[in-house]
């Protein structure tokens, strides 16, 4: 199997849910490289990986997705020398710590049955 660069959208409401899908998409083999746009909501994975099966895998963990576009990965442009600048810049930085999505409920049951056995 072939590389390739496979788009999807996915809804990522908050870092928790970030988190969750890198770290599910993480799980498959033949992985080159992953990118993540949180402004349009894109997770962008280049290798030699099946889109379908990462698709199901997110939809399992009840976390939408669909796929945009499966194509050739680009080709990597020639290294320049480039001064590193430092990135003030936080993508995560305006992200509730968790959405309703991701919240746990927990529900006590009181009810103690009556019934004794002798």
């Amino acid at each position: 199997m072939s590389a390739k660069k496979i788009v999807l959208k996915v809804s990522i409401m908050c870092k928790k849910c970030k988190v969750c899908v890198m770290s599910i998409i993480a799980k498959f083999d033949g992985i080159t490289s992953m990118t993540l746009d949180l402004e349009k909501s894109t997770v962008t994975i280049v290798g030699a990986v099946d889109a379908v099966l990462i698709v199901k895998a997110l939809r399992k963990a009840k976390k939408p997705a669909e796929i945009v576009t499966v194509g050739e990965p680009d080709k990597p442009p020639e290294k320049k020398p480039e001064e590193k600048k430092p990135d003030d810049k936080n993508p995560c930085k305006n992200l509730p710590p968790c959405c309703k999505a991701c919240t746990y409920y927990v529900v006590y049951d009181d009810y103690q049955p009556l019934c004794i056995i002798l």
